[in-house]
């Protein structure tokens, strides 16, 4: 998983069409399973924006404002969009794409293969087969999935590649079911998972800390797909593996001020937290007190 904030490579065309210089928020998140886009412009800064068909699957953005439009072009026909807040559009690659903005935009953005899509969808009770283009009613249950990982208010949080491919899943299926093309499958009976396999999980999770683990690795070591080991993992833990390795940096950063005298930044480099200031925030909401008072109550 890789991010990327705010390039400024001025005349330069970001891969969804829209000049860099013209944007005043570009910032992109790689996943496993899908890249995630944050994409906003002032009014007429952006006139037009165009792509060619490409085998890249497919594009879903939701507007975070209300007010946007554009006019889409498709051969000689062109048809007029509005967008409100958390309207939802899903678009195919595979077809050329241009249309003329009009007003401001700020879109959070996903895009996902088909062959991304089926392995989300296998899974009892996800639906199957592909999305439907169109244009969508405001769909909040999305917006709040992709706020928690592209609003730029609020704290910043944890991007691990583990918290990322975690919401990637629950966003797909979401979408599937939303927006599929194809019929639900029929639901089955949910995964039990053995008390050797969470234990072998939760052995993985402490060795990597530092969060360098995607979902397809737990479920790969359970011999799941990682749609049928999330809801597997969170009925016999009562937890999500991004909570539990939280719940872990925290512990083991617990062990460290009790036993050492190591720095607040280097506990959180060993534990790790993006930085002091992540660890720190994080503790407090654990404990009620930042690490640094924490640590002095317990040794007075």
């Amino acid at each position: 998983m890789r991010e990327a904030d705010n390039p400024s490579t001025l005349g330069a065309l970001d891969s969804l069409g829209c000049p860099l210089s013209k944007l005043k928020n570009h910032r992109q998140i790689v996943g496993d399973f899908m890249t995630f886009y944050r994409r906003a412009s002032e009014p007429a800064a952006i006139r037009r924006v165009e792509t060619p068909a490409a085998k890249r699957g497919l594009l879903i953005g939701l507007s975070t404002t209300d007010g946007h439009r554009r006019r889409v072009f498709e051969g000689r026909r062109a048809t007029e969009h509005g967008f409100s807040r958390n309207t939802v559009y899903v678009r195919d690659f595979s077809e050329r794409y241009k249309a003329d903005l009009q007003g401001s935009f700020d879109f959070f953005l996903l895009e996902v293969t088909s062959a991304a899509l089926a392995r989300i969808a296998h899974s009892d009770g996800a639906l199957v087969g592909d999305l439907s283009p169109g244009l969508y009613e405001p769909d909040l249950v999305l917006a709040g999935l992709l706020g928690a990982l592209l609003a730029t208010t609020g704290e910043p949080g944890d991007k691990s590649a583990l918290f990322v491919d975690q919401l990637s899943v629950a966003i797909g299926i979401h979408l599937l079911r939303g927006y599929g093309r194809g019929k639900a499958a029929e639901p089955g009976r949910g995964y039990a998972l053995s008390s050797r396999r969470i234990a072998l999980v939760m052995d993985m999770i402490d060795s990597r800390l530092n969060g360098d683990l995607a979902i397809d690795d737990l479920a790969s070591a359970c011999g799941l797909s990682s749609a049928v080991f999330l809801p597997a993992f969170r009925a016999a833990t009562g937890t999500t593996p991004h909570q539990w390795l939280i719940r872990r940096r925290v512990g083991k950063a617990c062990d460290l001020l009790l036993s050492s005298d190591v720095s607040l930044a280097e506990i959180a480099r060993r534990c790790g937290f993006a930085d002091q200031s992540h660890f720190t925030r994080t503790f407090a909401r654990e404990f009620g007190a930042p690490p640094g008072q924490w640590r002095r109550r317990q040794r007075s």
